[in-house]
């Protein structure tokens, strides 16, 4: 007979080899049900410890993302390869599992989550406060990236999109810029709710007065149309804005093109700036905010380690900082 291994009683009842190693270590972080549950397991398979490093292993995590994280090639691709990348150089199984938005309330859902055997989680993007809490529920270790909710408390990395709007504003204002509009889209992302209230937050610092008429919240950012017609309405108005701040880059390079369709110069008529500087900037005219995509994919692994091996350390918000990268997009009015 073979010998009895952590992973052997993991498969057969449905949790991670670390869950299975902290209950039978007796270490925190396994409810009192579940630890009675895997020890008789293992008592019951032969199980026999064996005082080597099998129990600090971290065989494998997994990512838990929205159908849209996968197929996002600009911004989510980065983050993805920060994260199998570091996954790798520490020697650690990635598995991806994407979910459709309008399923994340089912049980057949958390079902398929937790088909994965994994140490722990890496939640990428938007998701449910329900869903959020099945998994944390499920007791395995999870960071959150690029999201939030107060009312989950867990690890969170996330990016300053906060002090990356207040670059963009100073760098207007400095450029003589007064009237500065903002254009969103329908995605309520959770980083994009971030740069609006970033926006109001500090258009009122700089006693810049915010006009509703030019906080374009519906932008269709893979189409033109939407930009042809709001221009065309209020190009001839007074305080129409002589720059505008894009929540992302997309959005950003779809207004510019707008814009030039209707004969329109950038930055000579128009100023515009993004947010995320996605690698199709390379050669592009477009003033934006760098964001460490890698590098937020590389501390999710990182943070995730640290909460397998230290499940009692107090969590962690990290935020990793931004930085303005200035090309031709703006032009000086002052």
């Amino acid at each position: 007979m073979s010998k009895i291994t952590l992973k052997d009683i993991s498969t057969k009842i449905n949790v991670s080899t670390n869950t299975v190693s902290k209950a039978l270590r007796g270490a925190p972080g396994v409810s009192e049900e579940l630890r009675k549950k895997i020890c008789t397991l293992a008592e019951e398979m032969g199980y026999k410890k064996v005082f080597q490093d099998e129990d600090d292993t971290i065989n494998g995590i997994t990512v838990l993302c929205r159908d849209t994280f996968l197929s996002d090639v600009t911004f989510w691709s980065q983050v993805l390869y920060g994260i199998s990348g570091y996954a790798s150089q520490n020697k650690i199984k990635l598995s991806i599992v994407s979910i459709d938005e309008t399923k994340e309330h089912n049980p057949e859902t958390l079902s398929a989550i937790m088909s994965h055997l994994s140490d722990g989680f890496i939640i990428a993007g938007t998701i449910s406060d329900t869903l959020l809490k099945k998994v944390q529920a499920s007791n395995i270790p999870f960071v959150v990236v690029d999201h939030f909710s107060e009312e989950i408390e867990c690890d969170y990395v996330n990016i300053s999109n906060k002090h990356g709007i207040y670059k963009l504003l100073k760098h207007l204002y400095t450029k003589g810029h007064r009237n500065i509009g903002f254009i969103s889209n329908s995605i309520s992302a959770y980083s994009f709710i971030e740069r609006y209230e970033a926006y109001l937050k500090y258009m009122k610092e700089f006693n810049l007065t915010v006009r509703e008429e030019y906080l374009w919240m519906e932008a269709e950012y893979i189409k033109t149309d939407y930009f042809k017609s709001k221009i065309k309405s209020s190009i001839n108005n007074k305080d129409f804005p002589t720059a505008w701040i894009c929540v992302n880059d997309n959005t950003a390079l779809t207004l510019i093109k707008a814009l030039k369709e209707m004969n329109m110069s950038v930055p000579e008529d128009i100023s515009v700036v993004g947010f995320d500087n996605i690698p199709e900037l390379l050669y592009s005219e477009l003033t934006t905010i760098d964001v460490p995509k890698q590098s937020i994919g590389q501390k999710a692994v990182e943070s995730l380690i640290y909460r397998i091996q230290n499940p009692d350390s107090p969590y962690a918000d990290i935020m990793l900082s931004t930085q303005l990268i200035e090309r031709t997009s703006v032009k000086d009015i002052s």
